[in-house]
């Protein structure tokens, strides 16, 4: 029979500063002012801590307060930890600070109107010394001497020399209006879209979709072919085809009912939004637009 693991309470990073701001000053009123907080609510962080560990970390007498002999190597890591995570914060302030001035950002339109629009505000905000030369244009120049300094697109393939950063996965499905299925049979198959109206990206000329590891990969037959999201979701309430679409933007249209799931056990390739820098080494206002719409689009 296997003997159990016993498992300890980590300390958190906070104890761990409050523990060595303690032991640096050699005292528990002197910390307590450094650290801004009633000494009586640091002496109870410290007991707390050493009660989860089980070692008594401290000497305490009337006069000083001083490392006990099992805490000094204990001690020791804990300020290299410390010490780091100090560090880590000052360089990402003065990364912050450094972000500053004008910032050259192309956008896809749609992209622009349905997912980084609603954010910009809240960016603004946060960065008041950025200013934002927002170019809306459906073309992506990926070569040429005038680069901005982000490109926000689909797509995930990597220019030479250009950073690409990873900002969302969208999962997509096949969506059409209810009027469109009730004058032409709904598909049951992917070979049958081959017969339906389909909105497509322009240029597209086969779709690729997979059920249980089956690849099935269906040329769609439409007359409309277009390169903005939001436009191709309108046409397919309108009941002019089926359409691929990300299923975040469907999620209203089908609760309201102006959109079905077409071939619903079938799925359809991730759409993913990326930010394109310049080169390797964008500039504080680049990273610092990149990192936000990242943490902000993962949320969604």
């Amino acid at each position: 029979m296997k003997e159990k693991r016993q498992f300890h309470h980590t300390p958190s990073l906070d104890d761990m500063v409050l523990f060595v701001e303690v032991v640096r000053t050699g005292s528990f009123h002197r910390a307590a002012q450094l650290l801004d907080m009633p000494g009586a609510t640091l002496s109870r962080r410290i007991a707390a801590m050493e009660k989860r560990l089980g070692v008594r970390l401290l000497e305490r007498t009337t006069r000083r307060v001083a490392l006990s002999e099992c805490a000094r190597l204990f001690f020791e890591r804990c300020a290299v930890l410390v010490d780091e995570a100090r560090q880590a914060e000052a360089l990402l302030q003065s990364q912050q600070a450094m972000a500053a001035g004008k910032l050259h950002v192309r956008i896809a339109p749609d992209i622009a109107v349905l997912w980084v629009g609603p954010l910009l505000a809240e960016f603004t905000r946060l960065h008041p010394d950025i200013t934002l030369d927002l170019d809306l244009n459906s073309t992506v120049d990926e070569q040429g001497d005038c680069q901005p300094d982000l490109t926000i697109r689909q797509g995930s393939s990597r220019p030479a020399g250009r950073q690409v950063c990873l900002l969302a996965t969208l999962t997509q499905g096949l969506f059409a209006a209810p009027g469109y299925l009730a004058r032409h049979m709904a598909p049951l198959t992917p070979a049958e879209l081959a017969t339906h109206d389909c909105l497509h990206p322009r240029g597209q000329v086969q779709w690729t979709l997979c059920q249980a590891g089956k690849l099935q990969q269906p040329l769609p037959n439409g007359r409309v072919g277009l390169n903005d999201l939001g436009l191709m979701r309108t046409l397919a309430e309108q009941g002019v085809g089926i359409a691929m679409l990300p299923k975040q933007l469907t999620q209203e249209a089908v609760r309201s009912g102006r959109l079905v799931a077409v071939l619903p056990d079938w799925e359809c390739p991730s759409l993913t939004l990326v930010a394109l820098a310049a080169n390797d080494t964008p500039p504080p206002q680049a990273v610092a637009l990149r990192d936000f719409l990242a943490s902000r689009l993962a949320l969604d």
